[in-house]
């Protein structure tokens, strides 16, 4: 699908969606959107303006941003937004022309239709300066939704960091969830940084489109949130590591609490087996077949052997209590 907005230096902005897109006047700039597009729109795109048409065709194949050795300038950046709560990622080829401003996703997107909109509508207020301004400006609201996705992340974090230390039986954590993120955000880094590297390209002048002083100004706002983010990803990246040795420290204490639960009970085993101990005993020495048993022959013989049974095993029995073992 095409979408596109139509600037002119004097103020009027006008948008529309199709093909049919107006040819530009000696004053106009258009910025094209096109979302997922099919071969003919390629086609047409690439005739109209005279630019390569394999980066767009192989554009969902790409898996970093890159540059390409084209007349006019293009280059991929591998894009990520947030859509209904989830991380979703994209590949944007941007086609810079003196006039012109071509942006394609790989995927059809909610976050990009609107961000066409916000764009109709910003440049509704103020005047375009060049395709450099309109470019600018795009980057500028793609790279703030950077800060979203970051903030996203650190939640997942947060949310394991707190699995991680409470550590009980319905909050376990997942390691294939902290290496899922982990590896998200040394995509996050290399796609941060790869497109610093782009940037820093068209500062230089390699795209040879005219840039305003104004525009500098603003792509070098967007090169340093970039690096900003780059930094961020990397502390979050140690937020993860950091959690991974919460999470084997609380391993560690629930096999040391477990360890400890199973002295207590061979201690309270070992308890039990003395204090049976006793009687058994006893009853195995008098209970032996030979003539002559001590006090067999006394009629308070049998009480006196229980008796002093009983007293046995409640002085051992408070012994263990006294000492903790029961």
């Amino acid at each position: 699908m095409i979408r596109y907005v139509l600037f002119n230096e004097k103020g009027s902005v006008k948008k529309g969606t199709g093909p049919d897109y107006p040819k530009l006047g000696k004053k106009d700039y258009l910025l094209m959107y096109l979302s997922k597009p099919s071969n003919e729109e390629i086609e047409k795109a690439a005739s109209d303006f005279r630019f390569d048409k394999k980066p767009m065709a192989n554009l969902a194949k790409e898996t970093h941003s890159r540059r390409y050795i084209t007349v006019p300038f293009q280059f991929t950046m591998r894009a990520v937004y947030l859509e209904n709560g989830k991380i979703e990622f994209s590949n944007l080829l941007f086609v810079l022309t003196d006039k012109c401003l071509v942006v394609a996703s790989s995927k059809n997107s909610d976050y990009y239709d609107g961000l066409v909109e916000n764009l109709y509508e910003e440049f509704r207020k103020s005047k375009v300066r060049s395709i450099a301004h309109i470019f600018c400006n795009f980057l500028q609201e793609d790279v703030d939704e950077n800060y979203e996705v970051l903030g996203k992340v650190e939640e997942q974090i947060k949310e394991i960091e707190f699995k991680a230390a409470v550590f009980e039986k319905e909050a376990r954590i997942k390691v294939d969830d902290i290496i899922y993120i982990k590896s998200q955000l040394y995509k996050l880094s290399r796609q941060f940084w790869a497109t610093t590297r782009v940037i820093s390209l068209i500062r230089m002048g390699v795209a040879h489109v005219p840039i305003d002083p104004e525009s500098i100004r603003l792509l070098g706002d967007v090169h340093e949130t970039f690096l900003h983010q780059v930094d961020v990803a990397a502390a979050q990246k140690e937020m993860l590591s950091d959690t991974l040795t919460v999470y084997a420290t609380g391993v560690n204490n629930r096999l040391a609490i477990i360890s400890n639960d199973l002295n207590m009970v061979m201690k309270r085993l070992a308890a039990y087996g003395l204090i049976l101990l006793i009687p058994t005993l006893i009853s195995g020495i008098f209970g032996m077949n030979f003539r002559n048993i001590p006090l067999e022959q006394y009629n308070w013989g049998f009480y006196a052997i229980t008796g002093f049974t009983l007293v046995v095993m409640v002085a051992i029995l408070l012994y263990a209590k006294k000492n903790d073992w029961l």
